[in-house]
């Protein structure tokens, strides 16, 4: 046997051996996969307005319906608009206690149906216009 073979059967009987410095890096490697992915969860904060729904549903239809409602019917209205300053002033704290908790996410993704529900209700009596 040459010596690969040899460290795969050794590394099978035995498992593989680290060094310290080898454990060090794993950990910190680690660590940073686990940034990056919560960091790849938070990312859709960023991307629009829409920041709850965006974070629930990405860009999906969903999302669409809804900020179609905001353009189309909301922003015509004193109060509407100060609906949607509220929501923007509230929904990075929201997305931000969701972010890293799925049964959070779905949650909320339970709640925001009933309203994409109605908004994509309201576009499709409303014709599209």
């Amino acid at each position: 046997m040459g010596v690969c073979e040899r460290l795969v059967l050794f590394e099978y009987r035995y498992g593989q051996r680290r060094s310290a410095q080898q454990r060090k890096d794993m950990a910190r490697g680690g660590r940073e996969h686990r940034r990056f992915f919560r960091e790849g969860q938070v990312q859709p904060i960023r991307k629009g307005p829409c920041f709850i729904a965006t974070l629930v549903y990405g860009e999906g239809r969903e999302v669409s319906a809804l900020r179609s409602f905001r353009d189309r019917v909301l922003r015509r209205s004193m109060l509407g608009r100060g609906v949607i300053l509220a929501y923007y002033r509230a929904a990075p704290a929201v997305c931000r206690i969701l972010a890293g908790h799925p049964w959070l996410i779905r949650a909320m993704r339970a709640l925001l149906r009933p309203a994409i529900w109605m908004a994509a209700g309201l576009e499709r009596w409303r014709g599209g216009r």
